[in-house]
């Protein structure tokens, strides 16, 4: 089953192991993400950084969608990393539903995208996949700290709206 599904601009790090296998079930960990897939490196340096014991997958995105399916029916616990919410947008095009909440984690402020929430910064296209999946009925919560801070996909588009108007 899917215990987790997360948005994290990080990927996997310390905090996927330490703070949030406390709280979600963890056996397996599916990264999709079709520039990872690519780099067998970073792919090696991301399943370097947790336990032994907990097996990482790195896919791309067509291979994702397959595994999500699979990983829904399997007695394994899941956590599910997307690097960028364009993939998140791309799987529900395909046809993927998210069977529980997507946790946007920490996202890249950068000058096309700047903070509006801790720790966060979406480009206009990044947002507006965020939206497409909130849009398409997926339960969304804003989480950048892991601290189960839990802002609602409303609060955080009237963030992200604010600092867009200027």
């Amino acid at each position: 089953m899917i215990t987790h599904y997360r948005v994290d601009m990080r990927v996997v790090h310390g905090q996927t192991v330490t703070i949030l296998k406390k709280s979600f079930p963890l056996n397996r960990i599916i990264v999709i993400d079709d520039e990872i897939a690519r780099d067998k490196f970073m792919g090696n340096l991301y399943a370097s950084v947790v336990p032994s014991s907990i097996k990482v997958h790195i896919r791309d995105v067509e291979h994702g969608f397959a595994d999500l399916q699979k990983a829904e029916k399997s007695q394994l616990n899941y956590f599910v990393i997307f690097k960028t919410p364009l993939t998140v947008k791309r799987l529900i095009e395909m046809g993927y539903h998210f069977k529980g909440t997507l946790t946007i984690g920490q996202q890249a402020i950068r000058q096309n995208a700047p903070k509006y929430l801790p720790a966060c910064g979406n480009t206009e296209e990044e947002f507006a996949a965020i939206r497409f999946a909130y849009d398409h009925g997926t339960d969304i919560v804003f989480d950048p700290s892991c601290r189960f801070d839990n802002i609602t996909f409303e609060e955080a588009k009237k963030a992200y709206d604010s600092i867009h108007e200027k």
